[in-house]
């Protein structure tokens, strides 16, 4: 009976930690994404999905030293696996081959692993990313 256990356990592990990640939705009002930026944490990556059908596009959006940037939670070497990044301190990993990138070295994106930038702007007091252009990562999910 214990064998059984530990086995079960064991796939139960393998598939958890195999799954895709998914986020909450942002606001999306048919052309654009918009995300308040005045409850937003500084220095700490506030992750999201983007439901096209029937995938899901994972993004991520960074309030750093008054600047706001974005990133699909995929790279282009590792994006196959579709498992993302995690957040560690102020650092993201990437979850299939445990590379780590300080947070305020996202927007250099030199390397195969780093995440793939996503374009968005503040207006106001949000953050707009528009529907076409977190359509082109679709790839990538």
């Amino acid at each position: 009976m214990k064998k059984i256990w530990v086995f079960l356990s064991l796939i139960l592990l393998i598939c958890s930690c195999s799954k895709k990640p998914v986020y909450t939705e942002a606001p999306f009002n048919g052309r654009d994404i918009r995300i308040e930026l005045r409850g937003m944490p500084e220095k700490k990556p506030v992750f999201f999905t983007f439901h096209s059908g029937k995938k899901g596009i994972n993004y991520f959006v960074l309030k750093l030293d008054g600047t706001v940037q974005s990133y699909f939670d995929a790279c282009s070497r590792c994006y196959p696996k579709k498992l993302g990044y995690r957040l560690d301190k102020e650092h993201v990993v990437c979850r299939e081959c445990d590379i780590t990138y300080h947070i305020s070295d996202l927007k250099d994106g030199i390397g195969s692993c780093y995440p793939l930038k996503l374009e968005g702007r503040i207006e106001g007091e949000s953050y707009i990313i528009e529907k076409n252009r977190i359509l082109e990562g679709e790839k990538y999910f």
